[in-house]
């Protein structure tokens, strides 16, 4: 398999642009490039799923919805993988809900030709089934994460995290959406955002946080943002494809 910086192709999705060049035709040819927008649910729970995303650009976050109303994040997804991983088993409908936190771009595939392409595309399937490895560990490092680390360490993480896909210093973030990404209550999060702000790592203004000191936060951070990282350092290569933003 062709790594991602070798390919000529300009590919905003890690996983297609690591396809060899045969491959990622086979697949270009049945997607199509569509918008993200922010608090779009591209997935509904115990719904039939209908498309399969790979995110070029901006984040969506699979979040479980509980019985109070409330909701906690499960994962989050950019650049590096996609979502509708579940059709690779067959399995048409999840109980997590698909919502897009910072606006952008995916190719899309239905549910059809993506089941079609992990028939007769063999190179395709492998890639996904290991990505598949790689979202699974990332799931249970998160479960353990909310568990253990306090709020400010997970901010800082998630805070990370979201930077490494979004490639900016400027998150377009309210406390209300990190609330949700962490599972916690609002009044948590603004103490955690105040205390990173009071350290000289973050400022936040209007519904944005602006990161001031990326090493500092990361020191910030608990072990799992590392952790995380690690794990895509040995499944899959951690730099991002070349771009094309225009």
């Amino acid at each position: 398999m062709e790594s991602p910086g070798s390919s000529p192709r300009v590919e905003g999705n890690w996983l297609l642009a690591a396809l060899s060049p045969d491959s990622f035709r086979r697949v270009s040819d049945v997607c199509e490039t569509v918008p993200t927008v922010l608090r779009d649910v591209l997935i509904q729970p115990d719904a039939a799923i209908e498309y399969v995303y790979f995110p070029e650009n901006g984040c969506l976050s699979m979040v479980t919805l509980m019985g109070d109303g409330s909701a906690v994040e499960v994962g989050t997804v950019g650049w590096e993988g996609m979502v509708g991983l579940s059709l690779l088993d067959g399995v048409d409908s999840v109980s997590t809900q698909c919502l897009v936190q910072m606006d952008g771009r995916a190719k899309r595939i239905t549910r059809t030709d993506f089941e079609t392409q992990v028939r007769e595309n063999p190179e395709f399937a492998r890639l996904l089934h290991r990505y598949a490895q790689v979202w699974t560990n990332q799931v249970a490092r998160g479960s353990s994460c909310n568990g253990v680390h306090s709020v400010e360490e997970r901010c800082a993480r998630w805070l990370l995290i979201t930077q490494d896909r979004v490639d900016s210093d400027v998150l377009p973030l309210t406390h209300e959406f990190l609330a949700i990404m962490l599972g916690v209550r609002r009044a948590s999060v603004t103490l955690a955002a105040a205390g990173l702000q009071r350290a000289g790592l973050i400022t936040y203004k209007r519904g944005k946080i602006t990161v001031l000191d990326r090493k500092g936060l990361e020191d910030a951070s608990c072990e799992c943002y590392a952790a995380m990282r690690a794990i895509y350092t040995k499944l899959l290569p951690i730099e991002p494809p070349p771009r094309d933003d225009g």
